[in-house]
């Protein structure tokens, strides 16, 4: 079985769970004896794909495309002359672009993680390429991958895709890095939200939701990941009174495992999610769960986690206090949380991502 795998996301990515996903799948490739699989990339500084040889060595990486947009147009040319070879049995794109659709004469599996862009217009350009781009390779794919049974009901939803296309293969876990044991968070006590913070993030009344617990509890809020506030979230947590309460931090891999462990709770407030990987890590780090009951999140998160409203902040602020209030409902949800994670084993996804590419090629 020879598999190639596109540039996109290993050019996009240094760190992300869409890059991992694919490394994972590679390397699993690998080790079971399929080793003319490719990662068609000249060279990049993805994390998860650091052990790879890319025909650039790294100093010849870093020299001629350290700026993003060679790197981008040097990996895309490489990509688009390996397709054109067709030398492969079936591509696996790891992202959206359709540049490779007049070059390919063999067929291709897609992996649609969520359609955040389609059911949430507002929050993003009028102009983004990537909602037409979607529909371009969505609709000419021989397979499909859904991550979760409501991806999978919102691709039939927005664009009639037959049932008999799609398979629901969920992410399994991958264990990350150790704990960094001699990490210091900036507080004690405190509630953590972990990565980016768009609109549909919904970090805005998750501030709200907060503000009055952080006071009573007497604990604050770290952010891990996502960048540096921007002079409109520090306005908002300005005029909230917590900005004293709340801190951002660009976490490593065994940081970020450090702050779930030490974490009193994990919130996880999106108005939509095509997975929830970060989900995944707070049950392996025995974190207590606080999240929005919206989209794939009940699928992921089960019976251990306890769940609010995403649109109302009082529900919210219920939630959170639940667990605030309760080290036994702490407790509770912590054991729960292994359970669950039990549900998602990485050896599951790689069987079920061989079996739809055995029955395509």
């Amino acid at each position: 079985m020879k598999v190639y795998f596109d540039h996109q996301i290993f050019s996009m990515q240094r760190y992300g769970g869409i890059s991992r996903y694919f490394a994972n799948i590679y390397n699993s490739l690998k080790d079971h004896g399929h080793t003319d699989c490719k990662l068609l990339v000249l060279y990049s500084k993805n994390a998860y794909i650091q052990d790879q040889k890319f025909p650039l060595s790294p100093f010849l990486g870093e020299r001629l495309l350290k700026k993003q947009h060679k790197l981008d147009r040097w990996n895309k040319r490489y990509s688009k002359y390996m397709i054109k070879k067709n030398d492969f049995d079936l591509l696996h794109p790891t992202y959206y672009n359709p540049y490779f659709l007049n070059k390919l004469k063999k067929p291709f599996v897609l992996t649609v993680h969520d359609m955040i862009h389609e059911l949430f217009p507002e929050f993003f350009s009028p102009h983004d390429h990537f909602v037409p781009f979607k529909r371009a390779t969505i609709t000419r794919a021989d397979h499909i991958i859904a991550i979760s049974e409501s991806t999978k009901r919102d691709l039939q939803h927005i664009f009639n895709i037959p049932e008999e296309k799609i398979s629901v293969v969920y992410h399994g876990y991958q264990e990350g890095g150790a704990v960094q044991a001699d990490f210091t968070p900036p507080f004690k006590d405190y509630v953590l939200y972990v990565g980016d913070r768009p609109g549909y993030k919904n970090f805005g009344r998750m501030v709200q939701a907060v503000k009055p617990l952080l006071e009573r509890y007497d604990i604050n809020l770290i952010c891990a990941g996502g960048g540096g506030f921007g002079q409109a979230e520090q306005e908002m947590l300005i005029r909230a009174g917590i900005q004293n309460r709340t801190k951002q931090i660009s976490a490593s891999e065994g940081e970020l495992n450090a702050l779930y462990q030490k974490a009193t709770v994990f919130v996880y407030p999106s108005l939509y999610e095509g997975f929830g990987l970060p989900i995944l890590e707070a049950f392996k780090n025995n974190c207590p769960v606080v999240m929005s009951n919206t989209s794939c999140l009940p699928e992921v998160g089960g019976e251990a986690v306890s769940y609010f409203d995403p649109y109302h902040i009082d529900d919210m602020t219920r939630a959170i206090d639940s667990v605030l209030n309760s080290s036994d409902k702490a407790n509770q949800l912590r054991a729960s949380g292994i359970q669950q994670l039990s549900r998602f084993p990485m050896d599951k996804c790689m069987r079920e991502t061989l079996e739809v590419y055995k029955k395509l090629i």
